[in-house]
């Protein structure tokens, strides 16, 4: 899914969210967004360590192409990572905002594949796989 509408769903949870449940404040909605938008952060990094090329443009448009989905791991996408931010919740409850926003982005991204298997969502298999 293009980051368009990662922004446009993130704002339509926030809001809603915002709207909906009295205890959710404005800087809990924002870390809602937040976590919705920020896990494709991951994609960047992967171009900029496969291609060394920090180009911001060059990164959209070669990771718009989906030919190249296959061969990218997404570590803020693996259940591993998830796990790891939900545990983040028992530090500061700021986390829990940002995770609720991460899994709303992930279910998104999830019904907008055409196969599941286009993605890689385990961290430990995806490195069983390289080393085997």
């Amino acid at each position: 899914m293009l980051p368009k509408f990662h922004v446009f769903h993130g704002v339509i949870l926030a809001l809603v969210s915002w709207y909906l449940f009295p205890n959710i404040t404005l800087v809990s909605a924002f870390l809602l967004f937040f976590g919705s938008v920020f896990i494709d952060f991951d994609h960047y990094i992967w171009y900029i360590f496969v291609k060394k090329d920090w180009n911001l443009n060059n990164a959209y448009y070669y990771l718009k192409d989906k030919s190249t989905e296959k061969k990218q791991l997404m570590l803020f996408h693996t259940i591993e990572f998830l796990i790891f931010t939900g545990l983040l919740c028992f530090i500061w409850i700021g986390f829990y905002y940002i995770l609720i926003g991460m899994l709303y982005h992930s279910m998104l991204d999830i019904v907008d594949m055409r196969e599941l298997r286009s993605r890689e969502f385990f961290l430990i298999r995806a490195i069983y796989k390289r080393l085997i």
